[in-house]
């Protein structure tokens, strides 16, 4: 295959994961409790990206419909992990004869719309635009995925629905990618979504791990490619034994042992396998490549020394949350660190915006860095005043559960910038000693 039918074979592939990302994102807002939208604009609005997809392959790579089709086909595809929903019976494992109609015409349906949408597209790009450069497109549509899972793991947490699903790998005795739409309400719905993100997320690692590993000449970055696919299916085990205790198949409350312990390391591990996604993009884009050779500079090593120490130190302070979320525990050590953390994470973030400013992607960093301590900080204590005012017997309310969700998720955020900064810091600057 030529670099260009490559190209355009990335282009493909990561519009398709991409398109089926935006499109479970639509689904999983407009089914969100208590008012879930009508199934009619859910459908339409799941068309539109289709063919949105089809456009943003035919303007950004000047991709044809060939292309377009594979797109369509492969975001179909994903989706067959949540047509399942609607094609399930009313008992378990049971799928409605429709099934028969449904399963090929999604499929050439979505590659349909998105063949149009790329050669429509492909028509009005400029002839002499450059084609878009599609190897760091996949690790993209991975993080933004992942960041995905990590919200809907937080808002399972905070609205106390971790154990709204009893067991697993299966939900109340149906295949997990089964289970009827009609019933995913309440604490079932979040719960149940949860694992459905988890499903698009391991796919999509698996198929970036084959892309990279299939492209990638640099050894270290193929191989932690391939090291993230044990790490999401072990983080997939992990979930599930938080609700089981064992393995087991057994669907009653009094056969399992939910194990909360299990439940801080996998809260834990998913942001941190969030940082290492966030690494890989970096590896991978086109900045990454051009940027010019590692220059020698006598504060880089204070430099390295603060952004190394602020990874490990955030890794803490996100289990002290973990611990606090999950466990009601270690709250004052969890805000007695934080402060420890603010100053860390600051320092870090002023140094990366004042001294290097003749390399911008570092200043951007610590300004971000900078942005994310600041909101860390407010955000927290916002869900600290929603935990302590919180009247007992009532469930969360509203104010609690965006508080609580949004610390945990911003808290994820503020642990990837300072592993990217720390990358990029290692990327351009050197010490010589």
């Amino acid at each position: 295959m030529t670099e260009g039918g490559a190209g355009r074979l990335d282009g493909a592939i990561a519009v398709g994961f991409g398109t089926s990302v935006a499109m479970w994102l639509l689904g999983y807002l407009a089914r969100f409790p208590p008012a879930p939208a009508p199934s009619w604009a859910v459908g339409v609005g799941m068309l539109a990206c289709l063919l949105a997809g089809g456009v943003v392959l035919g303007r950004a790579g000047g991709a044809g419909w060939r292309e377009g089709a594979l797109a369509g086909a492969i975001a179909s595809v994903v989706n067959l992990l949540i047509l399942g929903s609607l094609l399930g019976g009313d008992a378990p494992n049971q799928i409605r004869p429709t099934a028969v109609w449904w399963l090929p015409g999604s499929l050439v349906l979505g590659a349909a719309l998105a063949a149009v949408g790329a050669a429509i597209s492909s028509r009005l790009r400029p002839a002499a635009a450059a084609p878009h450069d599609w190897r760091g497109a996949l690790p993209k549509v991975a993080v933004a995925a992942t960041f995905l899972l990590v919200v809907a793991g937080g808002l399972v947490t905070s609205n106390g629905a971790g154990l709204a699903v009893v067991d697993w790998p299966n939900s109340f005795g149906y295949n997990m990618f089964l289970y009827p739409l009609s019933r995913m309400t309440g604490g079932v719905y979040y719960e149940h979504a949860h694992r459905l993100f988890g499903a698009l997320v391991g796919l999509t690692t698996v198929a970036l791990a084959v892309q990279v590993w299939r492209r990638e000449r640099r050894p270290g970055v193929g191989a932690l490619a391939l090291a993230v696919v044990p790490l999401v299916i072990v983080q997939g085990i992990l979930g599930g034994l938080r609700v089981t205790g064992r393995f087991t198949l057994a669907t009653s409350p009094d056969a399992v042992a939910p194990n909360l312990a299990l439940a801080v390391v996998h809260g834990t591990l998913a942001q941190l396998f969030l940082s290492l996604l966030v690494v890989l993009s970096a590896f991978t884009s086109a900045s990454w490549r051009a940027a010019p050779p590692a220059r020698s500079d006598r504060r880089a090593g204070a430099d390295r020394t603060l952004t190394t120490l602020l990874v490990p130190v955030l890794l803490v302070q996100l289990v002290l949350g973990a611990l606090q979320r999950h466990l009601a525990a270690m709250l004052m050590v969890h805000i007695a660190f934080a402060v420890v953390v603010a100053l860390l994470a600051l320092a870090v973030g002023v140094r990366a915006l004042g001294l290097y400013r003749d390399l911008p992607v570092l200043p951007a960093l610590g300004r971000a860095l900078i942005w994310l301590v600041c909101f860390q900080v407010t955000l927290g204590g916002l869900a600290f005043v929603a935990v302590t005012t919180r009247v007992s017997g009532v469930g969360p309310t509203v104010f609690e559960v965006v508080a609580r969700t949004a610390h945990q998720v911003n808290g994820a955020l503020l642990l990837a910038g300072a592993v990217l900064l720390l990358v990029w810091n290692r990327r351009l600057l050197r010490t010589d000693a």
